[in-house]
């Protein structure tokens, strides 16, 4: 099977750095599917999920902010940040979920009310990509 190289980097470290025949990964603008020979392509990434397919089998990321390029060469995924599913700590994910909802109902700044909506948005999305319902 065609594969492509992928390259995903975070603020911290080189998450990932291999082949891969496909990957999922959520813009800004929804889910965008990549796969070998794609066209050149640009996106800012949105909160959700990232889906590497390699050696037929999937493994899930949750990603939030940042950018995916395709190039000829290799796609490079920069994000803000990206967990593993299995790498995802639910407990802290329920609390950062619970903080932002009581910060939601203060009578906070508009600023503050976005910021915790975004939290929010964050840990739903961790709770979600570690199979939390």
């Amino acid at each position: 099977m065609a594969t492509f190289h992928l390259k995903v980097l975070t603020t911290e470290r080189c998450f990932f750095d291999d082949e891969v025949e496909q990957i999922v990964v959520r813009t800004t603008q929804g889910d965008a599917g990549i796969l070998p020979n794609h066209i050149p392509y640009t996106a800012a990434l949105g909160i959700g999920g990232l889906t590497i397919i390699q050696n037929g089998a999937e493994r899930v990321a949750a990603i939030a902010g940042g950018f995916v390029d395709v190039s000829k060469e290799q796609t490079v995924v920069l994000a803000r940040t990206c967990e593993w599913a299995d790498e995802i700590d639910i407990n802290r994910a329920r609390e950062a979920a619970e903080r932002a909802r009581q910060k939601l109902q203060q009578k906070a700044s508009e600023h503050e009310q976005d910021v915790a909506q975004v939290k929010l948005k964050k840990a739903v999305n961790r709770m979600r990509i570690a199979g939390e319902k």
